[in-house]
């Protein structure tokens, strides 16, 4: 009796699918672990435009990457969930995955299956986290001088660290922007409420503008340049003449008519352009288009109006100058006015910018960030972001832990320790969740010059001749290139991600390792979408394709391929 294929013709089984995610695993490990620490190296990414990104960002990197096997796909998710809630460690959490995975194949060869693997590195995360609140400290999230240091280790190593001059002290700029919006109250701060602005110029430049920049220059040049105590009228509708959504004729029968239609148009603009002086504003920005008329009737009468803002613009405007959007400007309320000590002008990079500065109770600044490069300026944002999400995490949780690879050597350690009294084969897959997480202080020495097997020796050795009790933070001093207890409050960092990269690194490889079957099906090219909502798809080409042929050639609908 012949038996039916399980499977159509264009359905793959991938053959030793769960060896091929664990390979892939590895290969993500030793492409971005080069990138780690103070030393680590940049990578450059080329993308089908010829458009290129130079970063040591490993989320950055990871999401520029276009991988195909789902667990390459998986552990980007994971790496991109790091940085979403805690901005820092997505590096570690690569390391800590791909080393997983390799301790995984390991575990396999020796004849251990992976529900058993699972419940160890389930088990070993339990000892992980049990040893991280152990060991963290509690500090005052109004302490500038822990936010301070923070700052510096976050930014060790990292290019606007690298680039900027030391007297422009980047540091203490984002730490006063945090600081100045922050509600201690509730210790929440929002990471939007502080807006990055880019411009190409010198780095020296860099400044913090207790206000909002935006990048758009003065609609007239008959308008003032500049106004002391601003007050600022936010608009979403139009002072132009839009045209009707819907089909409508006007019927225009001699010259006459048509001088009124064109009067009439300028009527309605100016009537609403009195308004809004009479209001008493005289800087006016607006989501939507200001024509030229009302443009000459500001410029008269000292206003300052800017046309098309960013629909965010508006929202960081009503933050930062205490505006309202207008609801409508034949009833301006005086509660809709926002007020600034200052608006101006100002020539930036070659471009002119706009100004609103010097907001009483601003809840949101901005960062002008310069750079002379346009690849520099855009990890120059990624870093000042990832600083601003390492200060909002010690905010919420004001908890640290000291950094330089003491704190996974500590958990590395205990997780050891503990792995003695589990009966069983899972003993030796927390063992192996020990040695995974023992080479993020391991990849740190290798990326600063030290040889890795001396470093993991002499790291082993101080804490096994540490006493009972006794807590000591041995770590990997990069400057001297050598192993030796992290003083208090050199390199620390937020509890809240070590406790996050570790939890992510578990939960994807235990994700990859249930996974024991892949089946693919052949992508099919010329895949396309008539203008009636017909989606299909053929292997020929299109060649023999008569989708619309019954209509007869001209009248043929139009085809939109993607």
């Amino acid at each position: 009796m012949k038996y039916p294929e399980l499977l159509n013709h264009d359905v793959a089984r991938v053959e030793e699918s769960r060896k091929l995610n664990l390979v892939v695993g590895g290969i993500i490990l030793d492409v971005i672990r080069t990138s780690f620490g103070p030393r680590g190296m940049d990578k450059v990414y080329i993308d089908i435009l010829g458009d290129d990104t130079c970063t040591r960002h490993g989320g950055a990197l990871l999401r520029k990457v276009d991988l195909k096997l789902p667990a390459a796909k998986a552990i980007i998710e994971g790496v991109n969930a790091v940085d979403t809630h805690v901005g820092d460690g997505t590096i570690s959490s690569a390391i800590l995955i791909g080393m997983l995975l390799r301790k995984s194949e390991e575990l396999l060869k020796m004849g251990i299956s992976p529900p058993t693997i699972i419940r160890g590195y389930e088990k070993a995360l339990e000892f992980a986290l049990d040893t991280l609140d152990k060991i963290k400290k509690k500090e005052d999230n109004r302490d500038k001088k822990i936010m301070h240091r923070l700052v510096t280790s976050c930014l060790a190593g990292k290019a606007i660290a690298d680039l900027v001059p030391e007297d422009m002290q980047i540091v203490d700029l984002i730490v006063d922007a945090v600081f100045s919006i922050t509600n201690f109250q509730k210790n929440s701060l929002d990471v939007d409420d502080i807006k990055i602005e880019e411009k190409a110029g010198n780095t020296n430049k860099i400044q913090l503008v207790r206000g909002t920049v935006i990048d758009k220059t003065i609609d007239d040049s008959a308008m003032p340049r500049s106004i002391e105590n601003a007050k600022i009228l936010l608009l979403n509708e139009p002072l132009e003449m839009m045209r009707t959504k819907t089909d409508e004729q006007i019927q225009i029968d001699s010259p006459e008519q048509m001088v009124l239609y064109l009067n009439q148009e300028k009527i309605d603009i100016l009537a609403k352009a009195k308004k809004i002086v009479s209001s008493g504003a005289n800087v006016v920005i607006s989501r939507k288009g200001i024509n030229s008329i009302a443009q000459e009737y500001f410029a008269k009468n000292g206003v300052i109006s800017l046309r098309r803002a960013k629909i965010n613009d508006l929202l960081w405007l009503e933050r930062s100058t205490g505006a309202k959007t207008c609801k409508s400007v034949e009833d301006i309320s005086q509660d809709e006015l926002g007020f600034a000590k200052r608006v101006y002008e100002k020539n930036v990079g070659g471009d002119k910018m706009l100004f609103i500065d010097g907001c009483n109770d601003s809840k949101s600044l901005t960062i002008l960030l310069r750079c002379s490069s346009k690849r520099y300026l855009d990890e120059f944002h990624r870093d000042t972001l990832n600083a601003i999400y390492v200060l909002r995490n010690f905010i919420e949780n004001p908890f640290i832990v000291r950094g330089c690879g003491s704190t996974e050597a500590i958990i590395a350690n205990n997780v050891r320790k503990q792995s003695a009294t589990i009966e069983g084969r899972e003993q030796i897959v927390i063992e192996k969740f020990a040695d995974a997480i023992e080479e993020i202080p391991i990849t740190l020495a290798r990326n600063v010059g030290m040889d890795p097997i001396d470093t993991l020796t002499q790291l082993r050795s101080k804490y096994a001749n540490c006493q009972d009790g006794s807590l000591k933070w041995y770590g990997i001093d990069s400057q001297n290139r050598k192993v030796s207890e992290i003083p208090p409050g050199e390199i620390i960092e937020t509890l809240a991600v070590k406790q996050q990269f570790i939890r992510t690194g578990v939960e994807i490889a235990n994700m990859i390792l249930n996974v024991n079957d892949i089946f693919m099906k052949d992508e099919i090219d010329n895949t396309h979408c008539h203008i009636d909502g017909t989606v299909h798809a053929h292997h020929d080409g299109g060649k023999a394709h008569n989708h619309f042929e019954q209509e007869g050639l001209e009248q043929r609908q139009m085809h939109h391929y993607y």
